[in-house]
């Protein structure tokens, strides 16, 4: 390969000190209660249709401003340069082939994005690659929800782009590039945020898309410099959509509801540390109990008996009691979604008792 000269973004995004220690954008992180129901509890099946027909939202961001290395293919360089002097001919560019020479990302964006519109769809997709891979792309998206020191380097804007070329074709590789696109330390992307929380949903994946379309909507309360007005009012209409669809038609499993439940609230109730937290996160414990137990008797030739379904029978009722008093005691503090989602919960542990005491493990309920 033919490396182009060091490109540099000129334009940036204002600077700041964001605290990116969740890999989703959201307020709190999953809490580690979460990734063990993940682990052991049944899959969902749920998608909110009325949702899933809102637009993806673009947005003109500019890119890091930093220098990025981009290597292309000296074939498909040459044929940025003749795209540039058509474009040129066409309207009054400022020396876009001059630009390109010298190693402007946002000439060589502009020149892929041109050529995109007029028919040229494989080059366009190979140029924003070349921009917006940063050596981290792999096929598994959920990467980029765990792995919390991940800082993009790659341009921006190619990345969204990248995510709406695959779109329609792989949803798994064009929810990642939207994941990337907001994954830039101190530089949270609030169409991306958005179009990712989209995208979780029509995968399935509620609690995610709560996440981030909830850090779309709020974005302007923390970080005004990095919100738009529509995006957000967007947003919060996408957010108490997703809401309503979940407390009315969201027979999630009782995982996805554990894991819907800490972002279920625009104003981040409870918040991560509080004394409501840690009383909702202690029912979860118990929950882990039981999930633990369930998982043993689910093992070949095994069943749960004596001890260990007195245990089991001791964690759910914890589960209902806390879970209880949680609700009568914070019920003013909870959105309408928590409130079901509780409420849910409760009626999934009081099935598991039941078949408990008719000589089953459950498991089947979980």
């Amino acid at each position: 390969p033919s490396p182009c000269p060091q490109i540099a973004n000129p334009a940036h995004s204002p600077q700041s000190n964001i605290d990116h220690s969740s890999r989703r954008g959201r307020s709190p992180p999953r809490p580690q209660y979460i990734m063990i129901l993940r682990s052991l509890l049944a899959p969902l099946a749920f998608v909110a249709a009325s949702l899933v027909a809102l637009p993806f939202l673009v947005a003109a961001d500019s890119g890091r401003g930093e220098t990025v290395a981009v290597k292309l293919d000296e074939d498909l360089y040459n044929r940025a340069l003749a795209h540039a002097a058509i474009m040129q001919q066409n309207q009054p560019i400022d020396s876009i082939t001059d630009r390109l020479r010298n190693g402007d990302a946002e000439a060589l964006y502009e020149v892929a994005k041109s050529m995109n519109d007029s028919g040229d769809k494989i080059s366009s997709v190979l140029i924003w690659h070349a921009l917006a891979d940063d050596g981290s792309e792999g096929d598994d998206y959920e990467r980029y929800d765990s792995e919390e020191g991940y800082d993009y380097a790659g341009h921006v804007p190619s990345a969204m782009a990248l995510g709406f070329s695959y779109r329609d074709v792989d949803r798994a590789r064009s929810l990642h590039y939207f994941l990337m696109a907001t994954s830039a330390k101190g530089k949270p992307h609030q169409a991306a945020m958005y179009n990712a929380g989209r995208l979780y949903l029509e995968l399935e994946d509620p609690s995610a898309a709560l996440a981030y379309i909830r850090a779309c909507a709020t974005l302007d309360r923390e970080h005004p410099g990095f919100a738009r007005p529509q995006l957000s009012i967007s947003c919060k209409k996408a957010y108490e959509t997703l809401s309503n669809e979940l407390v009315e038609y969201g027979d999630v499993g009782l995982e996805e509801a554990a894991e819907c439940f800490p972002y279920a609230h625009l104003d981040d109730f409870p918040k991560q540390g509080s004394k409501e937290y840690n009383e909702f996160h202690k029912a979860m414990e118990h929950l882990e109990g039981y999930a633990a137990q369930a998982a043993r008797a689910r093992r070949p030739g095994e069943v749960m008996t004596g001890a260990a379904l007195n245990r089991a029978k001791d964690h759910l009722s914890s589960a209902t009691e806390a879970l209880a008093n949680f609700r009568s005691s914070h019920r003013e503090q909870m959105s309408r979604l928590q409130i079901y989602l509780v409420g849910y919960v409760m009626d999934r542990i009081k099935n598991l008792s039941a078949k408990l005491e008719g000589g089953g493990n459950g498991s089947d309920e979980l």
